[in-house]
Formats: C-alpha cells, structure tokens, sequence
C-alpha cells in the first residue's frame, strides 16, 4: 500500500492510501499543512502495510509544500520504504498513479530524499504585535 500526499495548496492538504486493485480515496483536510500528519497518525494499520510514500513537491506554497515534503522524507525514511516526488501535474490522474505505483511500474523513481519546489519566495514577516 502507498501513501499519496499532496500539500501544494496553502489552505488545504490531501491524502490517499492505495492499494492494489482499488480505487483510491482522496481524502481533504482544510486548513494548514500540519492538520495532516495527526490525522495520518490515526491510521496505524495502513502503516503497518505501507510499501512507499509519493508525494507531491511542487510548485507550491511555501509552508505547506514545505511540510508535506518533510512528511513524505520523514515517513519513508523511518519506514525504509521507497519515496517518490512528482509535480503537481504529474498527480491528476490518481487512478493511473496508483495502478502505476502498486504494480512497481514508478519504483525505479524512488529517491531517498524530496526536495520542496516552491512557487515564490518565501514571505516572511515580523509579528504586528512585539
């Protein structure tokens, strides 16, 4: 089973676990970025049956690519399973990617480190309030 991570958006966070031979179930989470590793953190047997992590690294916000791709370094590497990145266009088609990640067909672009690609610089300002 792969873990499908996609936080390329600033406000909104997506997941799916794939498994071989179904459909894979896109699951939305509003809000920032780390709403999502405790929400994946509830899903103990999943991880148990995890076989690689695919995540999307970008372009995207700074933060929450950021964060997604920390996840999908962090999991993959405790776990010792493969880790793909892709772009954001490279993830339309979900289906496809997880017949092609379940059958073996991507595993030869598994890389033990993601990089994040952003789409701006990042802004980083000071509290308004000291």
């Amino acid at each position: 089973m792969w873990l499908f991570l996609d936080t390329h958006a600033s406000r909104l966070s997506r997941f799916a676990w794939m498994e071989k031979g179904k459909e894979p179930k896109i699951i939305e989470l509003e809000g920032r970025s780390n709403v999502l590793l405790p929400k994946l953190a509830k899903d103990r047997k999943n991880f148990q049956l995890l076989e690689g992590v695919c995540v999307v690294s970008g372009p995207g916000s700074f933060s929450a690519v950021r964060t997604g791709v920390l996840y999908a370094n962090l999991l993959s590497r405790l776990k010792k399973v493969p880790l793909i990145g892709m772009m954001v266009e490279d993830a339309v088609d979900l289906s496809r990617l997880a017949k092609e990640l379940t059958d073996g067909r991507r595993t030869t672009e598994a890389s033990k480190y993601v990089a994040p690609i952003y789409d701006a610089e990042p802004n980083i300002t000071l509290p308004k309030n000291p």
